[in-house]
C-alpha cells in the first residue's frame, strides 16, 4: 500500500487552537453569499464518498458471482459498474475539488478587500503600536494559510471522515466478527500516528528555527555587503554560515528519520491488517461464514481505515495554523478606528478660508500629555513656524490638525467647525501635509503628482509643475512624466522626490499646508530649488511649518514656541527676539553654533 506522508506537523502549533466567536461568525458571514457552490460542494463530496465506498462492493459481487459462481454475464455487468463508479469518482473528485477551491479564492479574494479597507481606516495610533512586517504577514502569510485549510485541508477532512465512518458502517454489516479482526490494527496505527505528529512537530519547529537562522544570516550579510567588504569580514561570514547551515542540515536529517521510522511502519500494520483478514477471512471461507468476495472486500476497506487516519493527523497541523491566522485577521478586523466619521457629518463651508484654531488643547500618547492647554488661532493665508526642543509636541500638533489623532481634550477647528462634526473627504481636500522625506510609490511621476487629484488634466498637471518652476527637472528625466519609479522613489535622490511631493501637494490645491520642514535633510544647493518650490506652493495659503531649523522660522509671519506640550512664546521672528526670551536664547545658541535649535529627528 502507497502511504503519503504529506507535510504533517509542517505547520505546528504547540497548544491546541480554537477559532474564536468572532472568527467563526466572520468567516460564516462572508461564505454565506456563496452558499449555492458551498451546496454543490458538499453534494459532490457526499456523492464522491457514496460512488468510492461502492466499488469493493461491486468487487465482492465479481468473485461470488462471476468467479466463483461461473456466471460471465455477472462479471460484464460488475466490471460495466466498476468502471462506471470509477468515473464517478473521477468526475465528484474533480467537482468537489474545484468548488471547494472556487469557495475559498472567492473567500479569499473578499477577506484582502476587507481587511485592507479597514488597515486604512485605522489610525495612526494603531500602526506606531504595530509593526509593518506583521501587518503585512496579515495579508500574505495568514491567508495563504487560511487558504491552505480552505483548498485543501476542509476537503481532507469532510472526505476522510465520511470515508472512515461509511467504511466501518459497510464492514461491521458484511461481518461484524471480521470487522472486529480488521479494526485490531487500528489503535496501533492511532498512537504512531499521534506519536509521529508530536515528533514531527517539533522537528519541523527546529527546521523553521534553522531556516529562519539561515535567511537573516544571509540576508545581513547581503545587506551589509560594503561592511563585511570594508573589514574583511568575507571568511568569517562563511565559515558562520556553514555553522548555521549544518544546524539546518541537522534538524532536516531529524525530519528525515522520523518520517524513516513512521512510514515503513504503517506500511507493516497495513500488511499485518492485509493477513488477518486472509487468514481469518480464509477461515470464514472454509466454515461457509463469510464469502470469499466479501474477503476481498475487507482488504480493499482497509485502505479506506488507513488513509483517513492519516490525512486526519495531516491535516490537523494545517487547521491549528488556521485557525490562529482566523483569529487574527478577524481581532484586526474588530479593532475600532480611533477616528470615525459621525453619521451626521457636515460638509466643511465652501469656500475654505483656512482658518486653523486649537481651543484649549491636551494630548497624551499614554499618560504623560504631549500637549497641554494648547490655544491659538491662526489667521487665514497666515504662514505659521512650530519651533522647539525634541519631544516639545511640534509634529503631535500637526498630527492632531490632520486628524491623525484625536485631542483627549479640546478641539481642533478649520474656519471655527470642529474637525469631529467634518466629512473625511472635505477635510482632506482642505488640508495636506508634506513630510520631511518624499514618500513615493511605485509608478510613474505623473501618478505620483496626481495621486491627491486623479481627475486633473494634462494640461493642469503640466502648468502646475512649470508654475513650480520644476518641469525642466520632470523633462529631464528619461521619461519625462512617464518615468517609472520604484517603491518610495529609491531611483531619485532626495531633492528630487520631494519636488515630486511638491508638485502633488500643488496640484491638489489645499487650502491649508503642514510641512515637516521638507528642506532639512537636503544639501545646500538642492535646498535652494526645493525652498524655491515651496515658496510658491505658500502662496496664498495657510500654512504650518514644523521648522527644525531656525532659518526657515526667521521668515514667517508668526512663530508659536513649545516647551514641553505647552505654548511659550508667540509672536513674529522680531518680535520674539526683541522680547529676549526662550526664542531668543535659542536663537542666539543657533547663530553661533554652540548648540542645535532642534533636533532633525524630533518625533513629537
Amino acid at each position: 500500500m502507497m502511504r503519503g506522508m504529506g507535510r504533517a506537523g509542517a505547520l505546528a502549533e504547540d497548544k491546541t487552537v480554537r477559532p474564536s466567536s468572532q472568527s467563526l461568525r466572520g468567516a460564516a458571514s462572508m461564505l454565506a453569499p456563496h452558499w449555492p457552490l458551498l451546496v454543490l460542494a458538499s453534494i459532490s463530496i457526499l456523492l464522491f464518498a457514496a460512488v468510492n465506498l461502492a466499488r469493493p462492493l461491486v468487487v465482492q459481487q465479481a468473485i461470488d458471482q462471476g468467479i466463483i459462481g461461473g456466471d460471465r454475464g455477472a462479471l460484464v455487468t460488475t466490471a460495466v459498474v466498476f468502471f462506471g463508479l470509477s468515473i464517478g469518482v473521477y468526475v465528484f473528485q474533480a467537482l468537489s475539488v474545484y468548488t471547494t477551491a472556487l469557495a475559498g479564492q472567492y473567500f479569499l479574494r473578499d477577506l484582502r478587500v476587507r481587511v485592507f479597507a479597514h488597515m486604512q481606516k485605522l489610525s495612526l495610533r494603531f500602526f506606531d503600536g504595530e509593526s509593518s512586517g506583521r501587518m503585512i504577514s496579515r495579508m500574505t502569510n495568514d491567508m495563504v494559510v487560511v487558504g491552505d485549510l480552505i483548498n485543501n485541508g476542509f476537503l481532507m477532512v469532510v472526505q476522510s471522515v465520511l470515508l472512515l465512518v461509511g467504511t466501518v458502517i459497510i464492514l461491521f454489516i458484511l461481518s461484524p466478527r471480521l470487522s472486529l479482526v480488521t479494526l485490531s490494527v487500528v489503535p496501533p496505527l492511532l498512537v504512531a500516528t499521534w506519536l509521529f505528529r508530536l515528533f514531527s512537530a517539533r522537528a519541523y519547529d527546529r527546521v523553521r528555527d534553522r531556516i529562519a537562522e539561515v535567511m537573516v544570516h544571509m540576508q545581513e550579510t547581503f545587506s551589509g555587503m560594503p561592511v563585511v567588504q570594508a573589514f574583511a569580514r568575507e571568511r568569517y561570514n562563511a565559515e558562520r554560515f556553514g555553522e548555521i547551515n549544518e544546524g539546518n542540515y541537522t534538524a532536516n536529517v531529524d525530519t528525515v528519520k522520523i518520517s524513516a521510522v513512521y512510514i515503513p511502519f504503517v506500511e507493516l500494520l497495513g500488511g499485518l491488517g492485509v493477513a488477518l483478514i486472509l487468514y481469518y477471512g480464509g477461515i470464514g471461507v472454509i466454515d461457509d461464514e463469510v464469502t470469499l468476495g466479501t474477503v476481498a472486500a475487507f482488504i480493499f476497506y482497509l485502505d479506506f481505515i488507513f488513509q483517513p487516519i492519516q490525512r486526519l493527523s495531516q491535516v490537523y497541523d494545517t487547521i491549528q495554523a488556521a485557525t490562529a491566522a482566523l483569529n487574527k485577521i478577524f481581532a484586526l478586523l474588530d479593532e475600532p478606528p480611533d477616528q470615525q466619521e459621525s453619521p451626521d457629518a457636515k460638509p466643511l463651508i465652501q469656500p475654505v478660508r483656512g482658518e486653523v484654531t486649537f481651543d484649549d488643547v491636551t494630548f497624551a500618547y499614554g499618560e504623560t500629555p504631549v500637549l497641554e492647554d494648547v490655544d491659538i488661532t491662526i489667521t487665514a493665508g497666515q504662514r505659521v513656524a512650530v519651533v522647539g526642543a525634541t519631544g516639545a509636541g511640534k509634529s503631535t500638533m500637526a498630527k492632531l490638525l490632520m486628524r491623525f489623532y484625536e485631542p483627549g481634550k479640546g478641539r481642533v477647528l478649520i474656519d471655527g467647525q470642529d474637525l469631529r462634526d467634518l466629512r473625511a473627504r472635505d477635510l482632506r481636500a482642505a488640508l495636506i501635509m508634506v513630510p520631511q522625506e518624499g514618500f513615493l510609490f511605485t509608478g510613474t511621476i505623473r501618478d505620483n503628482i496626481l495621486f491627491g487629484r486623479p481627475d486633473a488634466t494634462e494640461k493642469e498637471l503640466v502648468a502646475a509643475c512649470r508654475e513650480l518652476g520644476i518641469d525642466d527637472f520632470i523633462q529631464s528625466l528619461p521619461e519625462a512624466y512617464d518615468t517609472l519609479v520604484s517603491f518610495r522613489g529609491s531611483r531619485l535622490s532626495g531633492g528630487e522626490k520631494q519636488l515630486v511631493s511638491i508638485a502633488r501637494a500643488f496640484v491638489a490645491d489645499p487650502a491649508i499646508l503642514v510641512l515637516d520642514e521638507a528642506t532639512s535633510s537636503l544639501d545646500p544647493e538642492t535646498e535652494g530649488i526645493v525652498d524655491a518650490a515651496i515658496r510658491r506652493l505658500l502662496r496664498g495659503r495657510t500654512s504650518i511649518v514644523i521648522a527644525h531649523r531656525l532659518s526657515t522660522a526667521e521668515h514667517a509671519d508668526r512663530i508659536l514656541l513649545l516647551d514641553h506640550g505647552r505654548l511659550v512664546e508667540d509672536g513674529s521672528h522680531d518680535e520674539l527676539v526683541a522680547r529676549d526670551g526662550h526664542y531668543a536664547a535659542l536663537h542666539r545658541q543657533w547663530r553661533t553654533g554652540t548648540q542645535p535649535a532642534s533636533d532633525p529627528a524630533d518625533g513629537n
